[in-house]
């Protein structure tokens, strides 16, 4: 990871979007940083998510909706 994630949650408190690649973070930092998008509007892109079920998805797409997606092409 190029950033520490309380780097990447002040980026996204600052408004700016993420791509992120799944494979790279636990459920829970997603999570983490699905939550910090909220309150700003930033939107975050997370590729590589074929590990995680389909609830999981779901889960973090419910603590910011409309601004996560799921790149599910790679």
């Amino acid at each position: 990871m190029i950033m520490t994630i309380d780097q990447l949650k002040q980026v996204l408190a600052s408004g700016g979007n993420l791509m992120l690649d799944g494979t790279s973070m636990t459920l829970s930092q997603i999570k983490d940083l699905a939550s910090q998008a909220k309150p700003s509007g930033a939107k975050i892109t997370i590729k590589r998510v074929g590990d995680y079920t389909p609830v999981q998805l779901e889960q973090v797409a419910a603590l910011a909706p409309g601004l996560i997606t799921f790149d599910l092409t790679s």
